[in-house]
């Protein structure tokens, strides 16, 4: 009997951590259930582990993040990105971090199991309901977001550009000679004028804008 590929999940919600840990089991060995981006980095390093299954806005550290840092660390899981958002340049910026597949959080659970089942470590994949809808951009989206650039100022844009590389609060601090509290201001007042509530869509706004 072959041996099952070894999946850990990394989504912080609990009944949707559950319940992909309650379908998969049958088909994988379920390693880890975690809630956050550092739990899972410091089990991957140590664990050798076939997929990641990865939210990608979680409140300590974005799936953005996680992505990057296994890259950084040459960890060769293959990491499936599960995500209410379905933005295309999100979904093409994990595509060149090398992700190997990208799904919705509404993807049926047969679809999501024929993914995993036939990941290939050079094609990257989309499920169903997200191949219309990175076709294409729409045009009153984007005539917004433009709209919102702009009521940046200088500095908030450059802040943007720090938070889209993944820096933290206190390391953006210390390349701009600040205090911490004053990036978390900055941050606020960027949130505010775009309407937005966490870094997962900040960094999505700088992927479509700059």
């Amino acid at each position: 009997m072959p041996l099952k590929s070894k999946i850990a999940i990394c989504e912080d919600h609990p009944i949707y951590a559950n319940g992909m840990k309650d379908f998969l089991k049958k088909h994988f060995e379920i390693v880890l259930v975690v809630d956050n981006g550092t739990d899972a980095l410091a089990y991957l390093a140590k664990h050798k582990t076939d997929i990641l299954l990865l939210d990608l806005n979680m409140e300590e550290m974005n799936g953005i993040e996680v992505v990057e840092k296994l890259k950084s660390t040459n960890n060769k899981v293959k990491v499936v990105i599960v995500s209410m958002y379905n933005d295309k340049m999100l979904i093409d910026k994990c595509k060149k971090l090398g992700v190997a597949a990208y799904c919705s959080k509404q993807v049926v659970n047969s679809e999501l199991l024929a993914i995993l089942q036939n990941l290939n470590g050079n094609s990257f994949v989309v499920d169903s309901s997200l191949k219309e809808k990175i076709r294409g951009n729409n045009s009153t989206k984007k005539k917004e977001a433009f709209e919102k650039k702009y009521l940046l100022t200088k500095r908030e844009k450059e802040l943007i550009s720090y938070f889209a590389e993944g820096l933290s609060n206190k390391e953006i601090a210390s390349k701009l000679f600040v205090s911490s509290f004053t990036i978390d201001t900055h941050k606020k007042n960027i949130f505010r004028k775009l309407n937005i509530n966490t870094t997962v869509e900040l960094v999505k706004f700088y992927y479509e804008n700059f």
